[in-house]
């Protein structure tokens, strides 16, 4: 946390220093006031005020909207400090791209700040995976993973819509095997679930995807515990350490699925993506951990 003084009155304010130190409330007033400013064709400097105002719980700031007070010779002051505390504070809430003239939020946290959403116009709710995709399957993983990547690569609003899809959808009164309430998605009820995902805002398909790539970043990089055991992640994905050659999100994921069927520790590939993705994570490390118990046994033979 920041911590900032206000000298005239003696009151200190702490404000987030990064995503993670932000509550789920607070991440989508983030996301909705971005989207508003951009809407408005508004500057990242004018986003990143309307949130010291709102860290700093100034409701109604002055019409300028960069400082609250007017006093000759006092405002330029204040305008300076404002927009120096932004820079200093601020500045983790955007990624900006000078070369290209490019700025997004930079939006890196795991922690899911919308588990619930509701459609526009619609009474309805859509519900999505806990934190760091713990209660997704795997074959929700992999399909809203390559559904991701198509987006990226065409940037079209229906293969984003695919991508919500697998991650979010109405409650159903039976639970997956990964624990989640929602129906299992297949071909037969894809394009019903997209639609549900087309009547969601803008900011909150931003949340949504934002926060998918920074689980699957962290799933290629991080550690996570797994029945007692720490997995690095990084090692199943790192060429150095002998793991997947994966380069981009979904690569590699339904090979993944197909080699575990072949090998039948689990059944079909029918049968695999029914399992919670941390479970074939699971399987990934033990197969790791072999596989270097073998490397480690052929090399003393050799010696």
């Amino acid at each position: 946390m920041n911590r900032i003084e206000i000298y005239e009155t003696g009151a200190t304010v702490l404000i987030p220093s990064c995503w993670d130190e932000m509550s789920a409330s607070q991440v989508v007033y983030a996301f909705r006031t971005y989207s508003e400013c951009i809407s408005k064709g508004g500057s990242p400097l004018e986003f990143q005020i309307k949130m010291l105002h709102y860290f700093l719980g100034i409701s109604k700031p002055s019409a300028s909207g960069l400082f609250w007070v007017k006093i000759p010779g006092v405002e330029e002051r204040i305008c300076e400090n404002t927009a120096l505390i932004c820079d200093k504070c601020l500045s983790f809430l955007l990624d900006v791209d000078e070369d290209r003239l490019q700025c997004r939020l930079s939006f890196d946290s795991v922690d899911n700040p919308l588990p619930e959403v509701r459609m526009k116009r619609r009474l309805r709710r859509l519900y999505g995976p806990a934190s760091l995709l713990q209660d997704l399957t795997f074959g929700e993983f992999r399909h809203a993973s390559v559904a991701l990547q198509t987006f990226l690569r065409t940037a079209k609003e229906e293969d984003l819509n695919e991508c919500i899809a697998f991650l979010y959808r109405r409650r159903s009164r039976h639970s997956n095997r990964a624990g989640r309430c929602v129906p299992d998605i297949d071909n037969s009820n894809i394009a019903a679930a997209a639609r549900d995902a087309s009547r969601l805002e803008p900011w909150q398909k931003n949340i949504i995807i934002l926060w998918f790539a920074s689980c699957l970043k962290y799933l290629q990089s991080g550690t996570v515990d797994i029945d007692g055991e720490t997995v690095e992640l990084r090692k199943l994905f790192s060429q150095e350490d002998g793991g997947s050659r994966s380069s981009g999100y979904g690569f590699g994921w339904s090979d993944l699925a197909v080699q575990i069927a072949k090998d039948n520790v689990i059944g079909s590939i029918g049968r695999v993506d029914e399992e919670p993705l941390f479970s074939i994570l699971g399987i990934m490390w033990h197969n790791f951990k072999e596989q270097k118990q073998y490397e480690a046994i052929a090399k003393t033979h050799k010696a």
